[in-house]
């Protein structure tokens, strides 16, 4: 843990400067507290961070962090969000107006923000959609905030009352701006145990791209906007003839349907990516014919063709993107493939293994190990299995 971000200090200068005395690896800029109330505190361990200091507000500071010896570097914004609507919509508008003027290519916004988004992130209490909600939802969508989400979402404030007056809200959270694609980390959020305040501490880990050498198999949506997708299937499954049970016939069916889809896939369905750079190139050339010579019928025809092509592969990596980003609540047509490779990234980093307990009790965090009992795991569960069934037919 290299930055701790903490709000509501409730400390005045003086008792930060006192506080800042006893710190040793660390260094720490803050803001005051007003009264028993408030205050903003960010620490980083200098002998791995560097930190410069950008805005200091009352419910907000931010500055840039950069990791020594790494080429990590990105806006950290701290936030503690106030209580009243009229200071809310406030202190929105001021970080709006500090990241158009910042115009950072990475930003990690993260705090105590006060309010939910949905109501699903509340439990007890009533259920009225407050306007302070209404207001963070619009804030997070006009600025195309990407949330850093904890597994199941779990609450992170409670009012530590028991029965019917307990209530517990989703208030804590991290977001990212900015685009994924060139940010060469994972993040992944997880709620850590109580502290003995009303909140949970969220942690924030920042983790090296992980190298997959070996990716299960798996179904593309965009396969059913080709016309010979249909018809192959049912060609090859009429043609597949396997003797055996009919468990057996089909596990092998589909596994021989899996391999052609593969073959089929890079053969005649080609790599997106690669024809998509080929249309633009190809386009490029044609528009650098018709300012150098005019416009003529087979330029205008290419042109056509190109354009119908270009449109239909935007299609298919939009439909390849949401269907890897599994954010169905925007529909294809929105053509924003930005947002669904950032939901990639993000979902990817939160389904990352880093640690498991083996038979023995034992942490393993290498990855190569923690597949080799991964796999050593489920195959003495899939023999006891076989054992048990022929056993008892």
């Amino acid at each position: 843990m290299d930055i701790i971000m903490i709000q509501e200090t409730k400390l005045n200068r003086a008792d930060m400067a006192q506080f800042s005395k006893n710190l040793y690896q660390w260094q720490m800029e803050a803001t005051d507290s007003i009264g028993a109330s408030g205050g903003l505190a960010l620490l980083w361990k200098k002998n791995t961070i560097t930190y410069t200091g950008y805005v200091k507000m009352q419910h907000w500071m931010a500055g840039k962090v950069k990791a020594i010896n790494k080429d990590t570097e990105f806006i950290i914004i701290n936030v503690y969000g106030p209580i009243t609507t009229e200071k809310i919509k406030a202190v929105w508008l001021e970080i709006n107006h500090f990241l158009t003027n910042q115009k950072a290519p990475h930003c990690i916004i993260g705090g105590d923000f006060n309010t939910i988004l949905y109501q699903s992130e509340k439990s007890g209490g009533a259920k009225t959609i407050r306007q302070s909600q209404k207001d963070f939802m619009e804030w997070v969508n006009n600025n195309y905030l990407l949330e850093i989400k904890t597994n199941k979402n779990a609450h992170t404030w409670n009012n530590r009352r028991s029965g019917f007056s307990n209530i517990s809200e989703l208030l804590d959270r991290f977001f990212f701006k900015g685009d994924l694609s060139s940010f060469q980390v994972e993040m992944k959020a997880s709620v850590l145990p109580w502290s003995g305040s009303d909140h949970f501490p969220v942690l924030l880990e920042l983790m090296g791209e992980l190298n997959i050498s070996r990716r299960p198999f798996k179904f593309e949506n965009m396969w059913l906007m080709h016309e010979d997708f249909l018809p192959n299937i049912q060609k090859w499954w009429t043609k597949c003839n396997i003797q055996g049970s009919k468990m057996f016939q089909i596990t092998l069916k589909l596994k021989e349907i899996k391999h052609k889809l593969l073959v089929w896939n890079k053969e005649r369905f080609k790599n997106i990516f690669e024809e998509k750079l080929r249309i633009e190139k190809e386009m490029d050339e044609v528009n650098i014919e018709v300012i150098m010579h005019g416009m003529d019928q087979l330029l205008y025809n290419t042109e056509k063709r190109l354009l119908k092509e270009y449109e239909d592969i935007l299609t298919k990596e939009e439909i390849f993107w949401k269907q890897k980003s599994r954010q169905v609540w925007l529909s294809e047509g929105d053509n924003n493939t930005n947002f669904f490779h950032n939901s990639v990234k993000v979902r990817r980093a939160k389904n990352r293994i880093t640690q498991i307990a083996n038979g023995e009790n034992q942490i393993i965090t290498d990855p190569k190990m923690i597949a080799e009992d991964a796999t050593q795991y489920f195959s003495n569960i899939l023999n006891n299995w076989e054992h048990s069934d022929l056993t008892h037919s």
